[in-house]
């Protein structure tokens, strides 16, 4: 026997779904109006102004639109709405005289899944905890004696650079100083942080320059969440994991390496990864996917750099 079903639930159901969007529309507006946003461009529905942007490089888009809508703009990017700053004026007053409101980071997809939920110092949201992280930081790593503790690292990247400029020099040639200079910060931070030298890293060159361009890469998931399915359609979710996980061997692997080289009691020079470890075994507050997102920063930040040579 056919189950004949009336449609009087099925129109309700829309028509209390339609009720919901519509208040929901009329209390973004009255946000938006409460919020006194500075001026900008017309905004369409869904992907507000991201068709402002145009095919032109961001900082240039962005600075055409502030010859017309001024030094402060409000843009909605898809749902993320922005403001740019434009003048230094305001620039100083937004990063100095009201930092402590501008001073958290927006979580992005790729950000997010490299600091392991936000777990480092660069994207946990400031609060107690982003404190007690940089305490960490500040005592354990940046104190005169710490810095001075790392005097040795540098002297010997410093005397190995020396040496490879002479041996250049004897066999007439050419050094590319931006290199040489790169490399030998890199090897400097990499000694530094967890005990071994950039150079030696095999592929870590072309993890870095990948993890890179995810870093940087669009996600529409960012700004349009209910066209997410596009990352997924374009690999990029899938991209963006395999690269994590590479890292994550890498992280797993140093921190396995250094918890047995601290069981045997060796009389070395302590890196920051060793510190840390040291720390969370003498009972601090201080979980894996912290010390793996610290990592993960000093990563960023030589990947950065390898980028910008």
């Amino acid at each position: 026997m056919a189950l004949l079903l009336s449609p009087l639930p099925f129109l309700l159901l829309v028509l209390a779904l339609l009720s919901a969007l519509l208040l929901a529309g009329r209390k973004a507006r009255g946000r938006t109006a409460a919020w006194k946003l500075p001026p900008g461009p017309a905004k369409l529905p869904l992907i507000g102004n991201l068709h402002s942007l145009g095919s032109k490089l961001l900082h240039q888009s962005l600075w055409q639109l502030s010859k017309k809508h001024g030094p402060l703009m409000h843009l909605k990017l898809g749902r993320v709405p922005v403001v740019v700053v434009s003048s230094p004026e305001l620039a100083k007053e937004v990063l100095k005289t009201h930092d402590h409101e501008c001073c958290t980071r927006p979580s992005h997809i790729s950000t997010a899944k490299f600091s392991y939920g936000r777990s480092d110092i660069a994207l946990t949201q400031y609060g107690d905890r982003w404190r007690q992280l940089r305490k960490f930081c500040t005592v354990g790593f940046f104190s005169a004696k710490k810095i001075d503790s790392f005097k040795g690292v540098r002297d010997q990247e410093m005397e190995r650079t020396v040496k490879l400029i002479c041996f250049h020099a004897r066999q007439s040639l050419v050094v590319n100083l931006s290199e040489l200079l790169l490399s030998l910060s890199c090897n400097i931070t990499c000694r530094t942080a967890f005990g071994s030298r950039f150079d030696d890293g095999g592929d870590i060159h072309d993890m870095l320059r990948e993890a890179q361009a995810v870093l940087t890469a669009f996600f529409v998931s960012d700004y349009l969440p209910l066209l997410g399915w596009v990352d997924a359609l374009r690999g990029m979710k899938a991209r963006l994991k395999r690269i994590f996980l590479k890292f994550d061997g890498i992280y797993q692997r140093l921190i396995d390496d250094h918890i047995d080289r601290m069981k045997q009691q060796h009389n070395g020079d302590e890196d920051i990864l060793e510190a840390l470890l040291r720390m969370q075994k003498a009972g601090e507050d201080i979980t894996e996917d912290n010390i793996k997102g610290l990592l993960a920063v000093v990563c960023h930040t030589l990947s950065t750099a390898s980028s910008s040579c």
